[in-house]
């Protein structure tokens, strides 16, 4: 019997995988990834993924680069390599000097990246949606962050990942595909 959170992220997937039905853009949206994809990549992040972004991922895994509203629904190869950036400048000392950068609230620990943070898609500027499962004292493990390399973090903007899907699900119709291929704002 599947869980609560599995039927959210099935319900939420649902209605996204109809409207990219309607657009004639279901290859966007990639096929599965295998448990042992899944395994990989908590094992590399040193993580255990919320269940609800691993069920995600055995739907999906990801998107076709421009293939989602806001860029690119991440792979767990781009989920390694877009958290293996962040965590290279973290450890590099690039944002040493931002360690006390505190967004609005507290919801987020101090600092402009956290080990804890899980990238979900990525716009190919260096900004996208975060899962945090290393949140502040106001925050929730889940919650969804914003990152903007310019700005920061900010957020929470979903209280967990089935509230990322839905709010992406809620927005699908400001959206079009330009010649199968892209997704982009109306």
């Amino acid at each position: 019997m599947a869980s609560e959170i599995a039927t959210a992220v099935v319900d939420a997937w649902g209605e996204i995988e109809r409207w990219y039905e309607a657009q004639g853009a279901a290859h966007l949206i990639l096929p599965p990834a295998s448990r042992e994809q899944i395994g990989a990549l908590e094992d590399a992040l040193g993580v255990e993924l919320p269940e609800a972004l691993t069920t995600s991922l055995r739907r999906h895994n990801g998107s076709a680069d421009g293939g989602w509203p806001t860029g690119t629904l991440l792979s767990c190869d781009g989920i390694l390599q877009e958290v293996g950036v962040w965590r290279e400048l973290l450890t590099g000392g690039d944002f040493d000097d931002l360690k006390e950068f505190v967004a609005d609230g507290e919801a987020l620990k101090a600092g402009w990246w956290q080990t804890g943070w899980v990238s979900l898609d990525a716009d190919g500027a260096g900004n996208g949606a975060v899962l945090d499962l290393s949140p502040g004292p106001a925050g929730k493990v889940g919650q969804v962050i914003d990152m903007d390399h310019e700005t920061g973090p900010s957020g929470p903007m979903a209280s967990d990942f089935v509230g990322y899907l839905r709010a992406v699900a809620g927005r699908l119709d400001d959206f079009s595909v330009i010649d199968g291929q892209y997704i982009e704002e109306k």
